[in-house]
């Protein structure tokens, strides 16, 4: 038996008890409207292959949540675990030697693509993480996330240039 629910109806209905769970899992807002949404596009995929014998929507629907939070928290576990030792702290500016430019080049210049852009963007256009977020089109929290770990790797890499 196939669902009778349009998928307009399906989103009205279930769109808030979803934002309201994973919202209650991910600390951040942005975040949690991502893994709604990362919800939805779930469900709409695998629609066809819903059965309301097996299961009613809603059981069927909070699994799926269930599932996406989860999934969050494990590819995020790494990245959360080396950045909750990772402070930021506000140092006064020195004078940088051209060595250790050509340092922060080379350690830059091993980052991902993705990686890369969220420097350059930041700290070589003086654009905020917010405005990072709108120009290359991810939501804040991935961009924040990412920030951490390039401005982690780099540490990393420059240390062992140095």
């Amino acid at each position: 038996m196939k669902i009778t629910m349009s998928p307009d109806e399906i989103y009205t209905e279930y769109r808030d008890k979803v934002f309201s769970y994973t919202r209650s899992k991910v600390q951040n807002y942005q975040d949690a409207e991502d893994l709604c949404e990362d919800v939805f596009v779930k469900v709409f995929q695998k629609l066809d292959k819903y059965d309301e014998s097996k299961s009613a929507i809603s059981t069927w629907i909070y699994n799926i949540t269930k599932n996406t939070v989860i999934d969050y928290y494990r590819s995020h576990k790494y990245n959360l675990e080396l950045l909750d030792n990772y402070d930021y702290v506000d140092e006064p500016e020195e004078e940088i030697s051209e060595e250790s430019l050509e340092f922060l080049a080379k350690a830059l210049n091993e980052l991902s693509t993705d990686l890369k852009d969220i420097i350059v963007l930041r700290y070589y256009e003086g654009l905020t993480l917010k405005e990072v977020s709108e120009r290359m089109g991810i939501s804040y929290g991935i961009v924040k996330l990412k920030h951490k770990e390039a401005l982690f790797l780099l540490k990393l890499k420059l240390k062992d240039l140095v």
